[in-house]
């Protein structure tokens, strides 16, 4: 455990620094990439972010699936230019969610889905009502990729 609260400071250092820096430049200077081309400011803090949220999650997952593949998108890496998935890939990435949703959802802690928590734009949340929301969220997508689909006539 040594090891990974050295881990923890490490990134701890990194990320406290970066937030330094971030909280000297401007807005406008998020939406700037190296003058060669490549991501903005913007798009390497949301990298960074969700890579290590993903992480986290990971993590958690693991304690109630013993076996786990792991996306790319899990560990930050299903960036600009990445080629897209297979057909079968995207099914095994939406099992991947429903079995992680399966069995982490119904396991989770009473007191941590009574936690307030803010989302900007929307306001605080409790992490119950943020939960059905993100559901809904995603059977929401789930329809529009649908529709997609049948406007091409590709299932009726």
């Amino acid at each position: 455990m040594d090891e990974l609260r050295t881990l923890a400071e490490s990134a701890s250092a990194g990320l406290t620094a970066f937030e330094t820096t971030l909280r000297s430049v401007a807005d406008a200077d998020l939406h700037r990439a190296h003058p060669d081309g490549g991501w903005t400011v913007a798009q390497i803090v949301s990298h960074i972010h969700l890579s290590g949220l993903l992480f986290i999650a990971d993590l958690v997952r693991l304690r109630h699936h013993e076996h786990l593949f792991l996306f790319r998108e899990e560990v930050g890496h299903d960036v600009l230019g990445a080629p897209p998935p297979s057909a079968s890939e995207a099914a095994d990435r939406i099992a991947s969610l429903r079995v992680a949703l399966t069995e982490c959802l119904p396991d989770t802690d009473p007191a941590v889905l009574a936690r307030t928590v803010e989302v900007p734009p929307f306001g605080t949340l409790a992490m119950g009502v943020l939960a059905t929301g993100i559901v809904g969220h995603l059977n929401a997508h789930i329809e529009q990729a649908r529709t997609i689909l049948r406007v091409r006539r590709v299932i009726s």
